[in-house]
């Protein structure tokens, strides 16, 4: 089940993945034999398949007048994100030329679910400059995002900036990368409301409903800075106790 829901993140519908996972794991199977082993509708299965073989991740050789489907090698998942990719690029100067981002002085989104915090997180990647952080639970981090956190500390180490991290003192666990540097505030005066300052945005993460409101405007993102550094001089470098904490990998 994770490696079909990781497969829906990148783009497969859920029947895509359930028959590109199988013929991944059977090889070669007809219609038949795959309707059966994912339990789909023979017409829903021809369209899943069509659409697998656009995107190339499957084949099918012809053997006594009846197609046999195949999945190709796991790597052609590789070449079908960098083609979304080049598609992005060669679109993003129009893209950027009709909106109207770099002209308001305030600009406010709004993303739900765990999509919305991974964009937000994906963001902070892409601008590649030390940010800070303040309010942060890892457990709950840990519990709603798991191994993409460790993929987003992964990337930020090889980008190559830091994190400036602000938790509460009795916290059960933080994640153990050199790109996150905790301080600690006591748990009686700590707000456990999740607030980015990266660039010119703040982004503020909501557990329920589960959402993130992003600020981009220069002049509140510096207020928080601000406010960070006076929080951040007052904090402690070592917590009470620390419960559980992420191995580094």
């Amino acid at each position: 089940m994770e490696l079909e829901a990781e497969l829906h993140n990148i783009g497969l519908s859920s029947g895509e993945s359930k028959i590109y996972l199988s013929l991944l794991k059977r090889g070669s199977s007809t219609v038949a034999q795959i309707t059966k082993e994912v339990k789909i509708h023979r017409t829903n299965v021809y369209d899943y398949l069509e659409k697998l073989l656009i995107k190339g991740l499957v084949n099918y050789v012809i053997k006594g007048g009846v197609k046999h489907f195949k999945a190709t090698h796991p790597n052609k998942l590789h070449d079908y994100i960098k083609e979304k990719e080049n598609i992005v690029s060669t679109i993003l100067p129009s893209l950027k030329e009709l909106s109207n981002f770099s002209k308001d002085a305030l600009n406010v989104e709004v993303f739900e679910g765990i999509e919305g915090i991974k964009t937000l997180l994906k963001d902070i990647l892409r601008e590649g400059k030390d940010h800070v952080i303040m309010g942060i639970d890892e457990i709950m981090f840990k519990e709603k995002l798991g191994h993409f956190m460790e993929w987003y500390f992964k990337e930020e180490k090889k980008i190559g900036f830091k994190e400036r991290i602000l938790t509460r003192d009795n916290v059960e666990f933080i994640y153990n990368y050199k790109t996150a540097i905790y301080r600690y505030l006591p748990a009686e005066s700590f707000n456990p409301t999740p607030t980015y300052v990266y660039g010119d945005h703040v982004a503020i993460l909501i557990w329920e409903p589960f959402s993130v409101i992003r600020i981009k405007n220069a002049a509140l993102a510096d207020s928080y800075k601000k406010y960070f550094e006076i929080l951040w001089k007052q904090a402690k470098k070592k917590p009470k106790l620390i419960i559980k904490q992420k191995i580094k990998h």
